[in-house]
């Protein structure tokens, strides 16, 4: 999760709250760097004057260490060098400016010449020799530790006890990774089998290679908690990314048993990770205000929490522990206005505003890309009215422009003419050339096949290359490619076989990578939403089960709201926009990759979660969509499906698409989106006149290169860079728009 930093009207320095520390400059470097970089000579001098103070062996900044090329490649919150890409290189752009961040180093800015070489390195690949890697060397594997872990992995108990019987030590050893079969049991096993180990002198405080030990894999357990700290597990040690076992117990609901046994075993509860993460703000997270104040009354300080646990307070509903942020003398007044900023556009929503203004957070603040509060008020599909009357009232100007020429009134556009837009213009707010664009003329394809094998290669191209360039993998580009391509090739049309089968396998590597931070609780950048995307893209294309969609599933169930949905950590429409679309990914999710020793448990999250989807009420065509594919996947009676889905073929337009919001026209992205849900369910075949009128507006807005365009309301989180896809700003969403398009038609071709 990546969060913005503020700046008051007061000039006062706000923190960014799980920023990349990584820049500083204003305005663009021209200066050119042609010569080849050498790392040793040119880079690493720069890194370890500039940077290794607050990203090295000390401290990690964000989770972020520049002095060991894996950790550096790796990246911290999120992908960092981007190798090949400065204009997507998160560390470039944090050295010449503060669009996305705090500039760094705090120290002062880097000089031209510096930074024109950092940028050459990164264009040219980052090559990072392995003589000056710095990375510790991965334990070897020993052949009993493996074999023990099998044997717990499987459940096999008797098979468990005859090792240990014929080879005792293989307790003390490890197995891939530098995991102990401690930390298998802990994890995998059951409570027999952690006992066993122990009494066959397993170390309980033996880490792997990430840092991590048995009893941060035990929680939320209780009992093997219990057993673990009776023999001396340490609750205190920390991981390699500063994670605690008490910050993993809190961010999983109903773990208090076993964070009241930290507690009592004198875990600290304001430790604090690299990434700004509390055990205090991990319970906000999971909505849990019964863990919450007991970790309260174990010493954990609210001003330590800061504006990070309010902002997670507020997006997922925990009154209680907002109530408490929000106290006299819990939060100093500065960090207020940074809370307000987390809860607008792109963090949340906006409907929060209100509240810490009356608080005293400063609605003359800004963030740290010069918008408003009243801008990225604006920006909020669901129209905040009460937030931004405020706002207005307390004097903030409506015809501020941003840096890239953001006004109020252009950003509330973006949704349409709705009651936002009459209360700015009202208060005063002018036209602006914002958002101007040239409309394309699209290139009618004459079929349904010959509308797929246009958009087919680019979309594959785009999900290779956005993927090498971005350094992650994205829900727009790359795992609604792999449903894509799932869909196109069971309709019988071709698709390039050697690229798909490596982008699967790619982001298998890429939620590999992932799999021990997820471990700890550590959330890949927009959380469950982006890890049950993941995991839909791989089950699209029958990725088999592995450790690390194992360690997803258990970061989604931990993530499980009491209610049965999941949150978002976001306010990026469409994708990111409403807790409907989350959860009913993240119950498939479960569904396909629920480790098989818990498939019980994991089938009681996915029951609740098909209950709270049958009682939502959808807002926007997003909900609408995710809402009526959750059922149909939970099995919910056809009656109850039928009727959802005859209230969204009613929402279809005169022209044949559907619109994302009830104010914005039809576009590729909602009316693929409609015909995929309505056909997967069964509700209309494409020989319906409602199915052929949708497919003919696909057909009728393609354009010739095979994409659809589609223009973004979401603001922007991340350096643009150019993937290869068409559309330049709008090529985020457009992906996301051709990919829907494209699997309705597939669909319609069987």
């Amino acid at each position: 999760m990546r969060h913005r930093g503020l700046s008051s009207s007061g000039s006062i320095a706000m923190v960014s709250i799980a920023a990349l520390a990584l820049g500083t400059l204003a305005g663009r470097v021209s200066t050119q760097t042609s010569d080849k970089v050498d790392f040793a000579r040119d880079v690493q001098p720069i890194l370890r004057q500039s940077c290794i103070g607050c990203h090295g062996p000390s401290q990690q900044m964000s989770g972020f260490r520049l002095d060991r090329r894996r950790d550096a490649m790796r990246g911290g919150t999120i992908a960092v060098i981007g190798p090949g890409n400065s204009d997507g290189s998160r560390l470039y752009q944090r050295l010449i400016g503060s669009e996305f961040g705090a500039q760094m180093p705090p120290t002062g800015a880097l000089t031209a010449d510096k930074i024109a070489i950092i940028k050459a390195w990164i264009d040219q690949g980052a090559e990072w020799p392995d003589a000056l890697a710095g990375d510790a060397p991965p334990t070897l594997p020993d052949p009993d530790a493996e074999r023990l872990i099998a044997a717990i992995k499987r459940g096999d108990r008797s098979s468990l006890s005859a090792l240990l019987e014929a080879k005792p030590d293989g307790a003390t050893k490890k197995g891939q990774g530098g995991t102990a079969p401690l930390m298998t049991a802990a994890l995998d096993g059951d409570l027999m089998a952690v006992q066993a180990l122990l009494d066959h002198g397993a170390n309980p405080n033996v880490t792997n290679d990430a840092g991590a030990t048995a009893l941060m894999w035990a929680v939320p357990d209780p009992q093997k908690t219990r057993v673990l700290l009776s023999h001396g597990a340490n609750p205190n040690v920390r991981s390699a990314d500063g994670r605690t076992a008490l910050m993993i117990a809190a961010g999983i609901r109903g773990s208090q048993p076993a964070v009241q046994m930290l507690l009592d075993a004198h875990a600290d509860p304001n430790a604090t990770s690299f990434d700004g993460t509390t055990p205090l703000s991990q319970a906000a997270y999971v909505n849990d205000p019964v863990l919450f104040e007991r970790l309260l009354a174990g010493g954990a300080s609210l001003e330590t929490a800061g504006p990070g646990a309010l902002y997670l307070a507020l997006q997922f509903g925990c009154a209680r522990c907002a109530e408490l942020l929000l106290g006299p003398r819990a939060i100093p007044p500065p960090m207020l206005s940074v809370a307000a900023g987390l809860m607008a556009p792109p963090s949340s929503d906006g409907r929060a505003l209100k509240s810490l203004i009356e608080h005293g957070a400063d609605p003359q603040a800004k963030d740290s890309g010069g918008r408003t509060l009243l801008m990225l008020a604006a920006a909020s599909d669901v129209q905040p009215i009460d937030a931004v009357q405020m706002l207005l009232n307390r004097g903030v100007d409506v015809n501020a422009v941003g840096p890239k020429g953001e006004t109020a009134l252009g950003l509330a556009k973006q949704r349409g003419a709705t009651p936002l837009v009459d209360l700015l213009v009202k208060a005063g707010a002018k036209e602006s050339a914002m958002g101007a664009s040239t409309s394309l003329r699209p290139a009618p394809a004459a079929s349904i096949r010959i509308a797929i094998e246009r958009s087919v290669p680019l979309l594959q191209d785009n999900d290779v290359s956005s993927m090498k360039k971005a350094g992650c993998v994205s829900c727009h580009n790359n795992t609604l490619t792999a449903m894509t391509m799932a869909a196109v090739r069971q309709s019988g049309l071709r698709v390039d076989e050697q690229k798909a089968r490596s982008q699967v396998r790619a982001i298998g590597a890429y939620a590999e990578s992932w799999r021990e931070r997820i471990l700890q609780g550590m959330g890949i950048p927009g959380d469950s939403d982006t890890i049950s995307y993941i995991l839909l893209g791989l089950a699209a294309e029958h990725y088999p089960a592995d450790e690390a969609t194992a360690a997803m599933a258990r970061y989604l169930k931990g993530h499980q709201l009491a209610d049965g949905r999941w949150g978002i950590v976001a306010h990026r429409p469409p994708l990111e926009s409403g807790d409907i679309a989350v959860t009913a990914a993240s119950m498939h999710a479960l569904q396909v990759y629920a480790p098989p020793l818990h498939r019980a448990e994991y089938r009681r999250a996915v029951e609740q979660a098909a209950v709270w989807l049958s009682r939502a009420v959808p807002r926007t065509n997003e909900d609408r969509t995710f809402q009526l594919l959750g059922l149909h996947w939970a099995g919910t009676s056809r009656d109850v499906v039928q009727k959802r889905a005859r209230e969204f073929l009613a929402e279809q337009r005169s022209d044949g698409g559907w619109a994302q919001l009830p104010t914005l026209a039809s576009d590729a992205y909602a009316t693929g989106q409609a015909l995929v849900a309505l056909q997967r369910v069964g509700v209309i075949s494409k020989t319906d006149p409602a199915a052929k009128r949708g497919i003919q507006f696909l057909l009728n807005s393609q354009l010739e290169d095979g994409s659809w365009l589609v223009r973004t309301r979401a603001i922007r989180i991340q350096p643009h860079y150019e993937s290869g896809f068409p559309h330049g700003l709008d090529q985020f969403i457009s992906a996301a728009a051709t990919n829907w398009a494209s699997t309705a038609l597939a669909l319609a071709v069987k």
